[in-house]
This record gives structure tokens, sequence and C-alpha cells, in this order.
């Protein structure tokens, strides 16, 4: 693996890190200045980590004195190339791996780079054509488009015609602080993140939550400004929409709700700053994680085939085996030639028999037992880190590869696959992957023939697995473009994306938080002819990939307040010490104004202990929230001041 790749993926991970520090710990704290210098000081060491080599810092430990917690940890090791390999061979397989890798990396990085710079174009040309109106300490500027408040650098641009007089005053306090506290560098470096490191989700997940953050931070202050909360939660609902501008601070925010919630909030004790000192444990052991091992192993000496029962304490024997079946025919490929490797290294190539099983034996270097993985209280076993993989590049079926990527082999982990290959270079399908965990069948195993043991197990496998690919492949072309959201093929369920979700009676379809049929599930959505997004669909799987349950959603998370001809003689208090909380998983509610169905993301079940009130909404007041129901359930946690859109009930 080039340097610069390892480089990548240690970035990575180190940034994946601060990401979950923040959303598993931080997210609900309400320390956004510390927040705000936890991301800038994260990320940027995320870029320095990777850079540390602690052996180079920490003087030599004896093995033999005991290790110590730190070697516990497995770390990322550099296998250097094999000595014995030709030069023609390697550079044939860095080509096409490496170099392509790389070529795709830094084409994602263009590409950000010119989305950035376009935006940064269209920032000067709105300056340009802005007027402004005011110089004194921060520029304000006038504009004449249809675009809502925002600031960059030192500047804040506002359309005067947009906007009531007594709500600019709130709109330039907003910015004001974006401007003063230079909000506009987090914005410009988590947007350098993005470029450098576009194909890692954390990465966006970072940005999102920098912006977010950075709008706490100004919602706070312009609290403290004595400003009435209802009153400016109302403007942010009247200026909501999609931000123009990327690289600006802007007064528009996407989640609303979370906003207003973090608003509402009481202010975090201080003795919690102490869960920021957890992110150096974190430090250290990323460090630990990356570092490289002394005495770093040759090629030679890592892959060795071998036919030797008894081998020596310092090796490892790991199993290849899997089986190769035509997409089309469902009949085994024999004479296919599968190219091995390990560790990105070529080993030799593997071909299948008449039955299109394959099996080889690799023999691999073993960790020393100081290095090894701590299971129970005194047990410790030795373990081996490899990567392997296997590929076909052919031209009578179309590319796959399969690995078990590091794989713990003392742990027997991984799995021995079963392959519909699908002809021709250019399919219109994918290649489907099944087979059998490796910890399953050596859990089983007890007899001598290792290879004739995995056939076996496979074969029984078989006759399920070439079912569902035959219902997979029927289907395609049955409904080569689905027009319904689910569509019901046999005894399975299969999406628009021609996805078998789940089998007939293992998955339950929730629509607007009550039970249904897939069939009103595609009528909610007869209208809508595409892909479903996240806002619409929920899905959770199980743990053989197919899924128990899936939730859709067409309805608002919140509503105006009820006028008063609905609400009157439609309210029916009740007791809270009374009032059982499992009638929530069934019926629909409100929880502090903000609608939560069963089975998606907008689902917060409330302590009982928090509850302050419980209301019944009936007839006309019901179906204001919701056409469909009759009853809906109403319940505050919070004062009444500070529930969302509260119409005007009055408690028992």
């Amino acid at each position: 693996m080039s340097p610069f790749i390892e480089y990548l993926i240690k970035l990575s991970v180190s940034l994946a890190a601060v990401s979950l520090f923040y959303q598993l710990i931080l997210r609900r704290l309400t320390f956004y200045d510390w927040n705000r210098w936890f991301f800038i000081g994260g990320t940027f060491v995320s870029f320095l980590i990777p850079l540390i080599n602690v052996n180079q810092t920490i003087p030599d430990f004896p093995v033999k004195t005991g290790g110590t917690w730190v070697s516990n940890i497995p770390s990322i090791h550099h296998i250097n190339p094999a000595a014995t390999l030709h030069v023609a061979q390697t550079q044939s397989h860095t080509f096409s791996y490496e170099t392509w890798v790389l070529m795709l990396v830094w084409v994602g990085v263009a590409v950000m780079l010119g989305r950035f710079l376009l935006q940064v174009v269209f920032y000067v040309r709105v300056r340009k054509h802005a007027r402004l109106v005011s110089s004194e300490g921060v520029n304000i500027y006038h504009l004449e488009k249809n675009v809502n408040p925002f600031s960059f650098g030192n500047s804040i641009f506002f359309n005067p015609d947009l906007h009531q007089p007594e709500d600019l005053k709130n709109i330039i306090l907003h910015e004001y602080v974006h401007v003063r506290q230079k909000h506009s560098f987090d914005i410009i470096w988590s947007e350098l993140l993005c470029i450098v490191c576009w194909f890692n989700p954390f990465v966006w997940l970072i940005r999102y939550a920098m912006r977010q953050n950075l709008e706490f931070i100004a919602d706070r202050k312009v609290l403290e400004n004595h400003v009435d909360a209802r009153q400016y939660q109302y403007l942010l609902l009247k200026v909501a929409g999609v931000p123009a501008y990327r690289i600006a601070n802007q007064f528009s925010f996407s989640s609303l709700k979370q906003r207003i919630i973090m608003m509402n909030k009481g202010k975090t004790p201080q003795i919690f700053l102490a869960w920021f000192l957890f992110s150096l444990p974190l430090i250290v052991l990323l460090v630990v994680m990356f570092r490289k091992e002394i005495g770093e192993l040759t090629g030679q000496q890592i892959a060795q085939l071998t036919t030797t029962k008894s081998l020596p304490k310092d090796k490892k024997l790991v199993h290849i085996a899997g089986m190769i079946m035509n997409a089309e025919t469902n009949k085994p490929v024999p004479g296919m030639t599968l190219k091995m490797t390990y560790n990105d290294q070529f080993v030799k190539t593997i071909t299948t028999d008449e039955r299109g099983f394959y099996y080889q034996k690799l023999v691999v270097p073993k960790i020393d037992s100081t290095h090894g993985m701590k299971i129970g209280r005194d047990k410790k076993v030795s373990i081996s880190s490899h990567s392997l993989s296997l590929s076909y590049d052919g031209s009578a079926f179309a590319s796959f590869s399969f690995g078990d990527l590091r794989t713990w082999d003392a742990l027997h982990e991984g799995a021995f696959p079963v392959i519909f290959a699908v002809q021709g270079p250019m399919p219109n399908y994918r290649t489907e992957f099944y087979g059998i965990e490796k910890n399953v069948f050596f859990d089983s195993f007890t007899g001598d023939n290792v290879r004739e043991a995995i056939y076996e197990s496979l074969s029984k496998k078989l006759p399920n697995y070439l079912t569902e690919h035959t219902l997979k492949s029927d289907f395609r072309k049955a409904y080569p473009f689905p027009k319904e959201v689910i569509t019901k093929f046999r005894n399975g369920y299969f999406d628009r994306k021609k996805e078998l979700v789940a089998y007939e009676g293992q998955i339950n379809f929730i629509l607007n938080g009550k039970t249904a049929t897939y069939q009103q599930v595609n009528e909610a959505f007869q209208d809508y002819p595409y892909e479903l997004n996240a806002k619409n669909e929920f899905r959770s799987m199980r743990k053989d990939g197919f899924y128990s349950q899936i939730a859709y959603m067409t309805l608002p998370l919140y509503k105006d307040a009820a006028p008063a001809y609905v609400v009157n003689g439609n309210v029916g208090w009740k007791n809270v010490q009374d009032f059982d909380l499992e009638i929530l998983q069934k019926e629909p509610y409100f929880l502090d104004g903000f609608r939560q169905i069963y089975g998606v993301e907008s689902n917060m079940m409330p302590v009982k202990g928090e509850i302050r009130k419980v209301a019944l909404f009936t007839g006309k007041l019901a179906r204001y929230y919701d056409p469909e129901s009759d009853r809906i359930w109403w319940i505050e946690t919070r004062p009444e001041p500070e529930v969302f859109e509260r119409p005007d009930i009055a408690a028992k």
C-alpha cells in the first residue's frame, strides 16, 4: 500500500473518531463555544496523528517484561513488497488497484475544489452588485435579489424589502454574532475538509455539525440580548430555506426543530466540561493504533503456500475456499481463474474445479502473544492480522472481488462465499455473494478433511441460495423498471432499486406511525415516481441482511397552532399519573409541539416523570393535525410558553 493511501485511511479513521465523539458525547451539551474549538482542534490534529510514529518517540521496552495496555491494541501494519516478485508483476497489480484509487481521489478533490471556487465566484458577484449602506466596524450590504440574509467575513447581506423592520433587528443581530466571532473561518475550514476527504461520510457529518453548532452559538447570543424567544423562533420559521451560498453563514438552517429544542434547553452544568478531557485518551488511542511494527516483515516471509500439517509456532494456517456459480444458468463455473492477494501483494492464481469449487491453504505469520487480544479475564490468544482478497478480471464474466479484510484468523472470522458470477463485461445487475461464516463452520467442524467439509457445508446451503437468486433474477426480468415503492413478487418484497428487502411474513410496514400493508404504502406514494429518500423512509435491518421493518412518512413534523373554532369541545385532559405510555406506541402524538411518528427518527418517547400535561385531541382538532386521525395525543414536558405552536387550550 502506498504511503499516501495509508495516510488517507488513517486520516479518515481519525476524522471518524472526532465525529463519533461529538455525536455520542458532546452533541447534547450546551457548551457550544467549547464544541466549536473541539471541531477545529480535533480535525486539525487528525491531519497530524497519522504522521506520528510512537516507536520513534518511546524508548525500547523489552517484550519479556509483560505488555502494557498499549500492547493489547492491534496496530495497522505496513508490509514491504515481496523481494521475490517480478517488477512487471508488481507494477501491473499496483496500476490496477492503487493507481485507480489515487486517480479517483484526485478527480474527486478536483470536482470538490471546483465546486468551492464556484461558490466563491457567486459570492464575489453578489458582493459586486450589492449596495454598501454601513461600514462602521461591520459592512452591511443591501441586496435586490430574493435571497435569505447571510454573512461572510466582515460583511452582512440582506434584502430589506423581504423583511419587516422589527424582524431586521434580530436578523442583523444574528448575523453580527457570526461576523464578530469570525465564523466564516469555521465554514471555510469545513469546506476544505470536504474537499480533501470528500469520500469520507464522517467528514460531511462534521461539516453539518460545525454549521449547526455555529447556529446554536448565534441563537444563544441573540436570546442573551433580551430577545423574546417565541418571536425569534417564529422569525426562524419565516426565513427558513436552503442556503444560497454554502461558504456563507446564512440566517436559515435546515434543522429548525433541533435549533428550537436547543434554545429551550437549560444550560449544562459546568461539571460536564470534564467530558472534553476524554478527547485526550482518544488521541493516544489513535496514535497507538497507527503505530508501525518494528522489524517490518517482507513479502517472502508473509506469503508461503504449504501442505505441511505441522506448523512452526510463529505461523498460522488460513483456509481460502468458496464456490462460483453462473448467475444465468445456476450451474457451477469450472476452470475460472482467480487472483489471490495478501495484504495487497499478489500470491498466486487459483482455478475452480469441475464443481465450481476452489480451495487453498495459506501460511501467514502469527503475532507474538504479547500482541494478542484479551478474551475474558485471563485468557489471551495470539492473532494474525491480514487482508485476503480474491478477484476475477477475465472477459467471460463481469469482474468481481471478494475479501476478508483485516481477518483475525485465530477467531476464524471471514466467510466461505458462494458467488453468482454475471456473464459479460457489462452486466445489467451486480454480482451476488452468499456464503457461510468461518466461525460458524469451525465451531461445528470435527473431522480431518477441511476441504471436503467446506464443500459439503456450501452444498447443503446451495439450494437455498439458488432459490433466492432465482427469485431475484426472475423479478429483474419481470420488473425491469419497478413503479411501486414496494412490489410483492412471489414470496418476496422488492423496492424500486430491485433489492429484495424481506420475505413475506418477516417484515412490518409502518405508514405515518401505523401498521400498514405494502399496498397502502404504494397508494400513499402513488404520485411520487422517484426513489424515496431519508426523509420519507426509515429501515431497520436484521442480522441476516434483510429488513425487519420499514417505516414511511408523509406527514409534516409540526403545524401552526390550531384555530379556536376547531379547539372548542375537542380537548380532553388526562391525569398524568394514570397515563400509560404504552399507548404512544400505538397512537399518534405530539411532544412539546412536534409530531412524533413511530418507526422514524422523529420518535422521541417522553419520560413519565418529565410529563407536565396530557391531553387527547379528538374530532376536528385531531383532523387538523392529521386528516386521517380522529384522536391525537398532546404531551407537554415543558412550560406552556416553551411548547412550540401550542394551541389556545386551558388545562383543567
